[in-house]
């Protein structure tokens, strides 16, 4: 059964507040990594082909919002 886009952006919307609680723990990034794998996972038929796109784009916006990917970490350690 596919899950709907409003499911799947509630979805986003609490993997964001919960890495933003976890940023405020100052916790270590693999600490974060693991809250994304354990909530973010979906079987493979959860999305429907015209979805996964979509989900990709904000998964990658997601990390980049949390300092989750080379190029967030790249802006972060001032080399871009």
């Amino acid at each position: 059964m596919f899950r709907t886009r409003r499911q799947l952006q509630r979805q986003f919307e609490d993997m964001d507040a919960q890495l933003s609680i976890l940023e405020e723990r100052q916790v270590h990034e693999e600490v974060k990594w693991m809250a994304i794998e354990d909530r973010m996972h979906l079987p493979s038929g959860a999305l429907a082909d015209t979805d996964r796109l979509w989900w990709w784009e904000q998964m990658y916006s997601l990390m980049e919002r949390h300092a989750l990917t080379e190029l967030s970490q790249l802006r972060k350690s001032g080399l871009l």
